[in-house]
Protein backbone atom coordinates (compact mmCIF):
# COMPACT_ATOMS: atom_id res chain seq x y z
CA UNK A 1 0.00 0.00 0.00
CA UNK A 2 1.32 3.17 -0.94
CA UNK A 3 1.19 6.19 1.29
CA UNK A 4 1.38 10.06 0.19
CA UNK A 5 4.22 11.62 2.25
CA UNK A 6 4.46 15.29 2.28
CA UNK A 7 7.38 17.37 1.61
CA UNK A 8 8.32 17.70 4.87
CA UNK A 9 8.15 14.25 5.73
CA UNK A 10 9.65 13.11 2.07
CA UNK A 11 12.90 15.41 3.50
CA UNK A 12 13.00 13.80 6.51
CA UNK A 13 12.73 10.16 5.17
CA UNK A 14 16.03 11.02 2.97
CA UNK A 15 18.23 12.56 5.10
CA UNK A 16 17.80 9.41 7.51
CA UNK A 17 18.59 7.08 4.27
CA UNK A 18 21.46 9.03 3.52
CA UNK A 19 22.84 9.00 7.11
CA UNK A 20 22.10 4.66 7.34
CA UNK A 21 23.93 4.89 4.31
CA UNK A 22 26.80 5.00 6.64
CA UNK A 23 30.69 6.79 6.05
CA UNK A 24 32.35 5.78 2.86
CA UNK A 25 29.37 6.19 0.33
CA UNK A 26 29.68 8.17 -2.31
CA UNK A 27 26.52 11.17 -3.41
CA UNK A 28 26.69 12.70 -6.33
CA UNK A 29 27.09 16.10 -6.61
CA UNK A 30 23.92 17.93 -7.68
CA UNK A 31 23.79 21.51 -8.91
CA UNK A 32 20.67 23.44 -9.16
CA UNK A 33 19.58 25.75 -12.24
CA UNK A 34 18.67 29.53 -11.45
CA UNK A 35 15.08 30.04 -13.73
CA UNK A 36 14.46 33.79 -12.18
CA UNK A 37 14.09 36.52 -14.64
CA UNK A 38 16.50 39.51 -15.06
CA UNK A 39 14.63 43.08 -14.47
CA UNK A 40 16.18 45.60 -16.95
CA UNK A 41 17.46 49.24 -15.11
CA UNK A 42 15.02 52.08 -16.09
CA UNK A 43 16.83 54.66 -18.29
CA UNK A 44 15.05 58.20 -17.53
CA UNK A 45 17.81 60.10 -15.70
CA UNK A 46 20.12 62.49 -16.86
CA UNK A 47 24.05 62.35 -17.25
CA UNK A 48 25.03 65.79 -17.67
CA UNK A 49 22.66 69.18 -16.72
CA UNK A 50 24.76 72.90 -17.67
CA UNK A 51 24.40 76.04 -18.66
CA UNK A 52 27.32 77.51 -20.94
CA UNK A 53 29.53 80.69 -18.95
CA UNK A 54 26.60 79.99 -16.05
CA UNK A 55 27.34 78.21 -12.71
CA UNK A 56 24.57 76.39 -11.11
CA UNK A 57 23.64 76.56 -7.66
CA UNK A 58 25.09 73.32 -7.06
CA UNK A 59 26.88 70.39 -8.35
CA UNK A 60 24.64 68.40 -11.03
CA UNK A 61 23.56 64.68 -9.36
CA UNK A 62 21.50 62.50 -11.96
CA UNK A 63 19.66 62.34 -8.25
CA UNK A 64 18.62 65.88 -7.83
CA UNK A 65 16.02 67.15 -9.71
CA UNK A 66 15.73 71.11 -8.47
CA UNK A 67 18.73 73.87 -10.00
CA UNK A 68 18.63 77.71 -10.16
CA UNK A 69 20.89 80.31 -11.56
CA UNK A 70 21.59 84.02 -11.47
CA UNK A 71 22.44 85.75 -14.57
CA UNK A 72 23.00 89.58 -14.78
CA UNK A 73 20.26 92.08 -16.25
CA UNK A 74 22.78 91.98 -19.72
CA UNK A 75 22.52 88.69 -20.75
CA UNK A 76 19.05 88.04 -22.65
CA UNK A 77 19.81 84.31 -23.31
CA UNK A 78 21.53 81.23 -22.68
CA UNK A 79 22.73 77.82 -23.74
CA UNK A 80 21.31 74.63 -22.03
CA UNK A 81 22.93 71.51 -22.57
CA UNK A 82 21.53 68.00 -20.91
CA UNK A 83 22.33 64.44 -22.03
CA UNK A 84 20.44 61.19 -20.75
CA UNK A 85 22.20 58.59 -18.92
CA UNK A 86 20.83 56.33 -22.30
CA UNK A 87 20.92 57.33 -25.59
CA UNK A 88 17.37 56.01 -26.39
CA UNK A 89 16.15 58.24 -23.82
CA UNK A 90 13.43 61.06 -24.96
CA UNK A 91 14.73 64.80 -23.40
CA UNK A 92 12.54 67.37 -23.98
CA UNK A 93 12.49 71.17 -22.36
CA UNK A 94 9.28 73.25 -21.62
CA UNK A 95 7.81 70.51 -24.27
CA UNK A 96 10.12 70.47 -26.80
CA UNK A 97 12.53 67.47 -27.80
CA UNK A 98 15.71 68.02 -27.83
CA UNK A 99 19.06 66.03 -29.00
CA UNK A 100 20.91 64.85 -25.60
CA UNK A 101 24.45 66.45 -25.41
CA UNK A 102 23.90 69.47 -27.74
CA UNK A 103 23.37 72.86 -26.23
CA UNK A 104 20.43 74.83 -27.46
CA UNK A 105 19.77 79.00 -27.19
CA UNK A 106 17.02 80.02 -24.31
CA UNK A 107 15.81 83.51 -24.44
CA UNK A 108 14.73 85.25 -20.63
CA UNK A 109 12.73 87.43 -19.39
CA UNK A 110 13.51 89.97 -15.91
CA UNK A 111 13.01 88.26 -13.26
CA UNK A 112 12.64 84.14 -12.78
CA UNK A 113 12.60 82.14 -16.22
CA UNK A 114 11.68 78.35 -15.32
CA UNK A 115 12.68 75.06 -17.78
CA UNK A 116 11.08 71.74 -17.22
CA UNK A 117 13.42 69.09 -18.55
CA UNK A 118 12.11 66.01 -18.66
CA UNK A 119 13.71 62.43 -19.53
CA UNK A 120 11.24 59.49 -20.52
CA UNK A 121 13.05 55.87 -21.00
CA UNK A 122 11.83 54.45 -24.41
CA UNK A 123 10.56 51.61 -23.20
CA UNK A 124 8.68 51.87 -20.14
CA UNK A 125 7.62 55.44 -20.99
CA UNK A 126 8.03 56.50 -17.47
CA UNK A 127 9.39 59.70 -16.92
CA UNK A 128 11.44 62.31 -15.39
CA UNK A 129 11.36 65.49 -14.60
CA UNK A 130 14.01 68.47 -13.26
CA UNK A 131 13.25 71.64 -12.85
CA UNK A 132 15.96 74.33 -13.74
CA UNK A 133 14.69 77.93 -12.48
CA UNK A 134 17.34 80.64 -13.80
CA UNK A 135 16.75 84.56 -12.36
CA UNK A 136 17.11 87.40 -14.61
CA UNK A 137 18.06 90.53 -12.67
CA UNK A 138 16.14 93.75 -13.30
CA UNK A 139 16.94 96.68 -14.99
CA UNK A 140 18.66 99.15 -12.49
CA UNK A 141 19.57 102.12 -14.76
CA UNK A 142 17.37 105.01 -13.86
CA UNK A 143 19.30 107.85 -15.53
CA UNK A 144 17.54 110.31 -18.42
CA UNK A 145 18.93 110.10 -22.00
CA UNK A 146 17.44 113.59 -23.11
CA UNK A 147 14.65 116.41 -21.68
CA UNK A 148 13.37 118.52 -24.67
CA UNK A 149 11.68 121.54 -23.68
CA UNK A 150 9.01 123.28 -25.69
CA UNK A 151 10.86 126.78 -25.04
CA UNK A 152 13.31 127.74 -23.06
CA UNK A 153 17.28 126.17 -22.82
CA UNK A 154 18.61 123.73 -19.79
CA UNK A 155 21.80 125.73 -18.15
CA UNK A 156 23.74 123.83 -18.09
CA UNK A 157 23.65 121.18 -21.41
CA UNK A 158 22.11 117.98 -20.67
CA UNK A 159 23.96 115.46 -19.34
CA UNK A 160 22.54 111.95 -18.09
CA UNK A 161 24.55 112.40 -14.75
CA UNK A 162 23.42 116.28 -14.56
CA UNK A 163 20.26 116.62 -11.83
CA UNK A 164 20.35 120.19 -11.62
CA UNK A 165 19.60 122.65 -14.21
CA UNK A 166 18.23 126.37 -14.34
CA UNK A 167 16.16 127.83 -17.42
CA UNK A 168 14.98 131.30 -17.39
CA UNK A 169 11.79 132.69 -19.29
CA UNK A 170 10.14 135.87 -20.31
CA UNK A 171 7.16 137.04 -18.14
CA UNK A 172 4.50 136.38 -21.74
CA UNK A 173 5.88 132.35 -21.49
CA UNK A 174 3.07 130.74 -18.74
CA UNK A 175 3.33 127.19 -19.60
CA UNK A 176 5.94 124.66 -20.65
CA UNK A 177 5.66 121.02 -22.26
CA UNK A 178 8.71 118.80 -21.06
CA UNK A 179 9.59 115.89 -22.44
CA UNK A 180 11.86 113.82 -20.62
CA UNK A 181 13.35 110.26 -22.46
CA UNK A 182 15.01 107.13 -20.53
CA UNK A 183 18.07 105.34 -21.22
CA UNK A 184 16.18 102.12 -21.08
CA UNK A 185 12.70 101.34 -22.30
CA UNK A 186 11.30 99.44 -18.84
CA UNK A 187 12.14 102.98 -16.73
CA UNK A 188 8.63 104.85 -15.57
CA UNK A 189 9.37 108.45 -15.98
CA UNK A 190 7.21 110.60 -14.06
CA UNK A 191 7.35 114.83 -14.40
CA UNK A 192 5.78 116.35 -10.96
CA UNK A 193 3.98 113.39 -10.42
CA UNK A 194 2.15 113.05 -13.79
CA UNK A 195 3.68 109.94 -16.22
CA UNK A 196 5.15 111.19 -19.32
CA UNK A 197 3.26 110.47 -22.55
CA UNK A 198 4.81 110.71 -26.62
CA UNK A 199 3.41 114.15 -26.27
CA UNK A 200 5.47 115.02 -22.88
CA UNK A 201 3.23 116.76 -19.98
CA UNK A 202 2.85 120.61 -19.71
CA UNK A 203 3.68 122.75 -16.70
CA UNK A 204 2.15 126.02 -15.77
CA UNK A 205 4.64 128.38 -15.06
CA UNK A 206 4.06 130.97 -11.65
CA UNK A 207 5.84 134.76 -12.29
CA UNK A 208 9.09 133.92 -10.08
CA UNK A 209 10.81 131.20 -9.32
CA UNK A 210 9.63 127.57 -9.16
CA UNK A 211 11.27 123.89 -9.88
CA UNK A 212 10.14 121.23 -12.09
CA UNK A 213 10.22 117.46 -10.34
CA UNK A 214 11.55 114.67 -12.85
CA UNK A 215 11.38 111.23 -10.80
CA UNK A 216 12.99 108.01 -13.79
CA UNK A 217 11.90 104.48 -11.53
CA UNK A 218 14.08 101.56 -12.97
CA UNK A 219 12.69 98.20 -13.02
CA UNK A 220 14.53 97.47 -10.30
CA UNK A 221 12.28 100.12 -8.25
CA UNK A 222 15.47 102.74 -7.25
CA UNK A 223 14.69 106.29 -8.64
CA UNK A 224 17.03 108.88 -9.71
CA UNK A 225 15.36 112.58 -9.83
CA UNK A 226 15.90 115.85 -12.38
CA UNK A 227 15.09 119.42 -10.90
CA UNK A 228 14.92 121.99 -13.42
CA UNK A 229 14.68 125.52 -11.51
CA UNK A 230 12.92 127.69 -13.14
CA UNK A 231 12.28 131.73 -13.27
CA UNK A 232 9.88 133.81 -15.04
CA UNK A 233 10.48 137.48 -14.75
CA UNK A 234 8.33 139.77 -13.27
CA UNK A 235 6.46 141.89 -16.03
CA UNK A 236 7.02 144.89 -13.90
CA UNK A 237 10.86 144.88 -13.07
CA UNK A 238 12.98 147.13 -14.45
CA UNK A 239 10.64 147.67 -17.30
CA UNK A 240 7.61 150.11 -18.27
CA UNK A 241 9.25 153.77 -17.04
CA UNK A 242 8.08 156.11 -19.26
CA UNK A 243 9.03 159.86 -19.62
CA UNK A 244 6.87 162.56 -18.02
CA UNK A 245 5.08 164.55 -20.87
CA UNK A 246 6.05 168.31 -20.98
CA UNK A 247 3.40 170.80 -20.25
CA UNK A 248 3.50 173.65 -22.54
CA UNK A 249 4.59 177.23 -21.39
CA UNK A 250 1.87 179.55 -21.39
CA UNK A 251 2.05 183.06 -22.17
CA UNK A 252 0.87 185.97 -20.30
CA UNK A 253 -2.21 186.98 -21.13
CA UNK A 254 -2.96 190.05 -23.50
CA UNK A 255 -3.61 193.50 -21.53
CA UNK A 256 -4.16 191.93 -18.19
CA UNK A 257 -1.55 193.98 -15.75
CA UNK A 258 -0.63 191.50 -13.48
CA UNK A 259 2.12 188.70 -13.82
CA UNK A 260 1.39 186.18 -16.17
CA UNK A 261 1.44 182.76 -14.69
CA UNK A 262 3.35 180.16 -16.17
CA UNK A 263 2.32 176.35 -17.37
CA UNK A 264 4.31 173.87 -14.95
CA UNK A 265 6.02 171.15 -16.25
CA UNK A 266 5.21 167.61 -14.97
CA UNK A 267 7.78 165.04 -13.65
CA UNK A 268 9.41 163.63 -16.43
CA UNK A 269 10.78 159.85 -15.56
CA UNK A 270 8.08 157.04 -14.13
CA UNK A 271 6.24 157.82 -11.06
CA UNK A 272 6.89 155.74 -7.50
CA UNK A 273 3.52 153.11 -7.13
CA UNK A 274 1.01 155.11 -5.29
CA UNK A 275 2.59 158.46 -5.37
CA UNK A 276 1.73 161.72 -6.53
CA UNK A 277 4.14 163.39 -9.24
CA UNK A 278 5.27 166.53 -8.07
CA UNK A 279 4.74 169.84 -10.07
CA UNK A 280 7.37 171.47 -11.58
CA UNK A 281 8.88 174.36 -10.31
CA UNK A 282 6.23 177.68 -11.23
CA UNK A 283 7.92 179.96 -14.13
CA UNK A 284 9.30 183.29 -13.02
CA UNK A 285 6.37 186.10 -13.34
CA UNK A 286 6.84 188.44 -16.20
CA UNK A 287 5.35 191.36 -15.91
CA UNK A 288 2.95 192.04 -19.42
CA UNK A 289 2.66 195.58 -20.35
CA UNK A 290 -0.82 196.41 -22.00
CA UNK A 291 -1.18 194.78 -25.45
CA UNK A 292 1.58 192.77 -25.39
CA UNK A 293 1.87 189.23 -24.74
CA UNK A 294 4.82 188.68 -22.10
CA UNK A 295 5.80 184.96 -22.26
CA UNK A 296 6.41 183.38 -19.12
CA UNK A 297 9.27 181.05 -18.26
CA UNK A 298 8.77 177.94 -18.07
CA UNK A 299 8.60 175.68 -14.89
CA UNK A 300 11.73 173.70 -14.52
CA UNK A 301 11.21 170.01 -14.10
CA UNK A 302 11.58 167.89 -11.36
CA UNK A 303 12.32 164.03 -11.95
CA UNK A 304 10.21 161.87 -9.72
CA UNK A 305 11.46 158.30 -7.47
CA UNK A 306 11.86 155.70 -10.40
CA UNK A 307 8.86 153.36 -9.89
CA UNK A 308 8.41 149.95 -11.46
CA UNK A 309 6.35 150.17 -14.68
CA UNK A 310 4.76 153.01 -13.99
CA UNK A 311 3.84 156.20 -16.52
CA UNK A 312 4.17 159.44 -14.79
CA UNK A 313 1.28 162.14 -16.13
CA UNK A 314 2.32 165.48 -16.84
CA UNK A 315 0.01 168.52 -16.11
CA UNK A 316 -1.29 170.23 -18.65
CA UNK A 317 -0.23 173.79 -19.29
CA UNK A 318 -2.58 176.42 -18.89
CA UNK A 319 -2.04 180.32 -20.54
CA UNK A 320 -0.97 182.68 -17.61
CA UNK A 321 -4.28 183.82 -15.76
CA UNK A 322 -5.44 184.70 -12.19
CA UNK A 323 -5.30 182.36 -9.76
CA UNK A 324 -4.91 179.56 -12.46
CA UNK A 325 -3.02 176.72 -11.68
CA UNK A 326 -1.09 173.89 -13.67
CA UNK A 327 -3.11 170.36 -12.79
CA UNK A 328 -0.24 168.28 -11.36
CA UNK A 329 1.15 164.67 -12.60
CA UNK A 330 -0.25 161.84 -11.39
CA UNK A 331 1.28 158.27 -10.85
CA UNK A 332 -1.00 155.91 -12.56
CA UNK A 333 -0.62 152.88 -10.26
CA UNK A 334 -0.24 149.40 -11.50
CA UNK A 335 0.24 150.21 -15.28
CA UNK A 336 2.28 148.02 -16.69
CA UNK A 337 3.57 147.12 -20.33
CA UNK A 338 2.37 143.91 -20.06
CA UNK A 339 -1.30 142.88 -19.11
CA UNK A 340 -1.24 139.31 -16.88
CA UNK A 341 -3.89 136.99 -17.10
CA UNK A 342 -5.90 136.62 -13.83
CA UNK A 343 -6.64 132.96 -12.71
CA UNK A 344 -9.02 131.36 -10.87
CA UNK A 345 -6.76 128.01 -10.18
CA UNK A 346 -5.68 128.97 -7.70
CA UNK A 347 -5.00 127.50 -3.62
CA UNK A 348 -6.48 129.56 -0.72
CA UNK A 349 -4.95 126.83 1.59
CA UNK A 350 -2.89 124.01 1.75
CA UNK A 351 -2.01 121.77 4.92
CA UNK A 352 -0.96 118.97 5.83
CA UNK A 353 -1.42 116.34 8.76
CA UNK A 354 2.27 116.36 9.81
CA UNK A 355 5.97 117.56 8.62
CA UNK A 356 7.87 121.32 8.97
CA UNK A 357 7.45 123.46 5.90
CA UNK A 358 10.33 125.23 4.46
CA UNK A 359 8.15 128.30 4.44
CA UNK A 360 4.72 129.83 4.71
CA UNK A 361 1.81 129.15 2.10
CA UNK A 362 0.76 131.73 -0.26
CA UNK A 363 -1.30 131.10 -3.16
CA UNK A 364 1.11 132.07 -5.52
CA UNK A 365 4.20 130.17 -4.50
CA UNK A 366 3.85 126.64 -6.34
CA UNK A 367 6.70 124.76 -4.69
CA UNK A 368 7.20 123.96 -1.07
CA UNK A 369 9.36 121.05 0.32
CA UNK A 370 8.18 119.54 4.11
CA UNK A 371 10.29 117.41 6.42
CA UNK A 372 8.56 114.96 8.27
CA UNK A 373 10.12 112.15 10.77
CA UNK A 374 11.70 108.55 9.20
CA UNK A 375 8.93 107.00 10.74
CA UNK A 376 6.21 108.57 8.98
CA UNK A 377 4.39 106.43 6.68
CA UNK A 378 1.18 108.29 5.58
CA UNK A 379 0.40 112.13 5.40
CA UNK A 380 -3.06 113.88 4.82
CA UNK A 381 -3.30 116.56 2.50
CA UNK A 382 -5.89 119.08 2.78
CA UNK A 383 -6.62 121.74 0.02
CA UNK A 384 -8.96 124.37 0.08
CA UNK A 385 -9.40 125.71 -3.96
CA UNK A 386 -10.01 129.98 -3.79
CA UNK A 387 -12.83 129.57 -6.40
CA UNK A 388 -15.47 127.03 -5.46
CA UNK A 389 -15.03 126.25 -9.78
CA UNK A 390 -11.88 124.50 -9.35
CA UNK A 391 -11.33 121.08 -9.13
CA UNK A 392 -8.66 119.79 -7.04
CA UNK A 393 -6.73 116.89 -7.78
CA UNK A 394 -3.98 114.99 -5.45
CA UNK A 395 -1.59 112.51 -6.83
CA UNK A 396 -2.08 108.88 -6.59
CA UNK A 397 -5.88 108.76 -6.22
CA UNK A 398 -8.92 110.16 -4.53
CA UNK A 399 -7.77 110.06 -1.04
CA UNK A 400 -6.48 113.22 0.70
CA UNK A 401 -4.57 110.75 2.41
CA UNK A 402 -1.19 109.54 0.59
CA UNK A 403 1.57 106.41 1.47
CA UNK A 404 5.31 108.03 1.50
CA UNK A 405 8.34 106.58 -0.40
CA UNK A 406 10.33 103.88 1.02
CA UNK A 407 13.50 106.20 0.53
CA UNK A 408 14.15 110.13 1.71
CA UNK A 409 11.95 111.71 -0.89
CA UNK A 410 8.21 111.87 -2.01
CA UNK A 411 6.72 113.96 -4.48
CA UNK A 412 3.21 115.21 -4.54
CA UNK A 413 1.65 117.44 -7.25
CA UNK A 414 -1.91 118.66 -6.20
CA UNK A 415 -3.77 120.05 -9.35
CA UNK A 416 -6.25 123.11 -9.47
CA UNK A 417 -8.31 123.09 -12.38
CA UNK A 418 -10.67 125.90 -13.19
CA UNK A 419 -11.31 125.45 -16.99
CA UNK A 420 -8.96 123.94 -19.80
CA UNK A 421 -7.26 126.85 -20.10
CA UNK A 422 -6.33 127.63 -16.38
CA UNK A 423 -4.82 125.04 -14.24
CA UNK A 424 -1.93 125.31 -11.76
CA UNK A 425 0.36 122.73 -10.15
CA UNK A 426 1.63 122.74 -6.22
CA UNK A 427 4.29 120.38 -5.85
CA UNK A 428 4.85 119.10 -2.29
CA UNK A 429 8.81 117.18 -1.74
CA UNK A 430 8.09 115.33 1.53
CA UNK A 431 11.75 115.15 2.70
CA UNK A 432 11.95 111.98 5.55
CA UNK A 433 14.83 112.27 7.84
CA UNK A 434 17.39 109.57 7.50
CA UNK A 435 16.81 107.04 10.32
Amino acid sequence: MRTKISKKGLSAVLIVSILGLGTGYNLPTVYAEDTGTEVSQISNTLAKLEIEGVKLDQDFSAEINQYSATVENETDSIHILVEGTNANSIISINGKTVTSGTADEYSLQTGQNIFLITVKDSTTNLTNTYTLTVDRKQNSDNQLQNIQLSTGKLSPTFSPSVTQYNVQFPNITQTITVLPTAKEKTAVVEVNGAEVTEKGVTVNIPVGKSDIIIVVTAEDGSKLRYTIHLERQDSTSGNGAGSGQTGGTGSGQTGNSGSGQTGQTGNSGSGQTGQTGQTGQTGNSGTAPYGSGGSAQTGMSNSTKTGTGLVSQTGNAFSGQGNTTNQTGSSQQGVSDTVTKTTNANLAALTVSTGTWDGSFTSSEYTYHIAVSHDTKTVTINPTAASSSSNITIERGTSKTIQLEDDNKTVISVRVTYDSTDRKTYVLVFDRAAN
